[in-house]
């Protein structure tokens, strides 16, 4: 199911949390996987631990709230394998606070790292994607972008609502190119990203969750693979909901 065999993928915070679960599967499927992460270390030591496994991955470091380093990251991937067919846009940044206590530095840090460098990403990369006339984006939003929740910071939620548009108006304006530009929605997921959170915090979450459990991060992995397999070829523009019925639409 979903056969990658021979596609070239980026997944940017490719190297923890949902992201190295999204690399993984995509490599498993016979992806060459290009693990973009700021950790560099990170990323050279998951990319050996899969080439271990037999599968192909190549790290990269980058800081995707830089328009160069974004840019770059693309640019090896054409060179690195000839061509660029998956991109997903996943780095991001959870912070929780109250907008009084939200300095200026703050809100563009996260900004620059959750919709800046999913713009930088996607529009180096749809400059390779039209003209070979395919290509699947999948970006990483979140539930925080469509539910509000006492404790969570504005700048994050505003950034991942602003990512969910953004993906509506890519899929739309690429359509006809064949490119396939969509989201995923994860909820609460076992990531070192909400280990900061109070357990008071974790309660009230859980607490939603109808299914009465935490997201792993191959959940919306699984996700991720069904819409960059040519199963989702005719899906553009949406977001899916990987949150346990938090949020439904």
């Amino acid at each position: 199911m979903f056969d990658l065999e021979g596609k070239t993928a980026i997944v940017t915070g490719g190297a923890q949390g949902i992201g190295a679960a999204i690399s993984c599967g995509l490599a498993a499927r016979g992806a060459q996987v290009i693990v973009g992460d700021i950790k560099k270390d990170s990323a050279e030591a998951f990319c050996h631990e899969l080439c271990s496994m037999g599968l192909t991955a190549v790290p990269f470091s980058v800081d995707v709230g830089d328009s160069r380093q974004a840019d770059a990251l693309i640019a090896f991937a054409v060179e690195k394998f000839g061509k660029l067919d998956i991109l997903c846009n996943n780095a991001g940044i959870l912070r929780d606070c109250l907008i009084t206590d939200l300095d200026d530095a703050e809100w563009k840090r996260i900004m620059d790292v959750n919709l800046d460098g999913v713009f930088y990403c996607s529009r180096a990369a749809i400059r390779h994607m039209v003209p070979q006339k395919s290509g699947k984006i999948i970006n990483t939003a979140s539930t925080g972008g469509k539910l509000g929740f006492p404790f969570a910071g504005v700048h994050y939620c505003a950034s991942k609502g602003a990512v969910m548009a953004f993906t509506r108006q890519l899929a739309y304006q690429h359509a006809g190119d064949n490119i396939q530009v969509n989201a995923i929605a994860p909820g609460l997921t076992d990531t070192g990203m909400v280990a900061e959170r109070t357990q008071k915090q974790m309660k009230f979450i859980r607490s939603k969750l109808i299914t009465g459990r935490k997201g792993r991060p191959v959940d919306p992995a699984s996700a991720v693979l069904f819409l960059a397999s040519s199963e989702a070829d005719f899906i553009t523009g949406e977001t899916i909901n990987v949150n346990a019925g938090l949020f439904m639409d």
